[in-house]
């Protein structure tokens, strides 16, 4: 009868432990890579966050403009008694016509906090760029979001939305700060008492940065291609052909 030796148990062990040098080598790979990556994940979470919160206020906004204009009438209208006879609003009755157009749509939004009327002693509405606006009318929404209710010019009425309100984010306009328009007259590329997302493509189809960029806000360019890419590389941009930087 053939004999088997038995090896003692602890040769037939097989030492699969790393050593602390390895453990430590890879540990610290790990964080290199996850310094690499993490912030351009948190980034790019950070700008799909900020486009949805721009489609949700273009949509909040459209219908509380339409609300208020099936109760007080057609949005072109809203001002006749506050202009001259050459049809212009004149600037002594900026703050009243700014109120008129923040409370009739506001009317139909959860507001927190009513600021009232913008001017040089007081900013609840404050964009960290030294442009500011007298007589505008800002407020504060439920979910923080901060509205500036402003004429522009005669015909051009805006809605400036800070996503994260005044007291937080960068306060930049095409960053956290995005606008909306409401023209009285109609023209090739818009139509009278519609809201449309400031920075239009059709202003400038010719150059990405007149287009955008140059106008301070680039809210149509967020609806339109759910990016904020023009933060990253906006030399590289186009209206028609290249809408991001992939």
């Amino acid at each position: 009868m053939k004999t088997e030796t038995i090896q003692p148990l602890n040769s037939r062990l097989t030492k699969t432990a790393f050593t602390l040098a390895e453990t430590l080598i890879v540990i610290g790979i790990i964080g290199v890579v996850a310094a690499l990556t993490l912030p351009n994940l948190n980034h790019a979470t950070g700008d799909k966050e900020k486009v949805t919160r721009v489609k949700k206020i273009y949509s909040a906004l459209t219908d509380a403009v339409d609300r208020a204009q099936v109760v007080y009438g057609d949005f072109d209208t809203w001002f006749t008694d506050l202009q001259n006879q050459n049809g212009y609003i004149h600037s002594s009755n900026y703050a009243t016509a700014n109120e008129r157009f923040a409370k009739r749509v506001t009317e139909f939004m959860k507001v927190t906090k009513d600021c009232g009327i913008e001017d040089s002693t007081k900013y609840c509405f404050n964009p960290d760029d030294n442009i500011y606006y007298d007589y505008g009318y800002s407020v504060i929404l439920s979910d923080g979001t901060a509205l500036l209710f402003i004429s522009i010019n005669t015909d051009q009425h805006t809605i400036l939305v800070d996503l994260d309100g005044t007291k937080k984010g960068k306060n930049k306009y095409a960053n956290d700060i995005f606008a909306f328009d409401i023209y009285r007259q109609s023209a090739e590329y818009r139509t009278k008492n519609t809201l449309y997302p400031g920075g239009w493509t059709l202003w400038s189809k010719t150059g990405f940065i007149d287009g955008c960029l140059g106008q301070h806000y680039c809210t149509d360019w967020v609806v339109r291609n759910e990016n904020l890419d023009y933060l990253k590389c906006p030399e590289d941009l186009n209206w028609d052909t290249k809408t991001s930087c992939k």
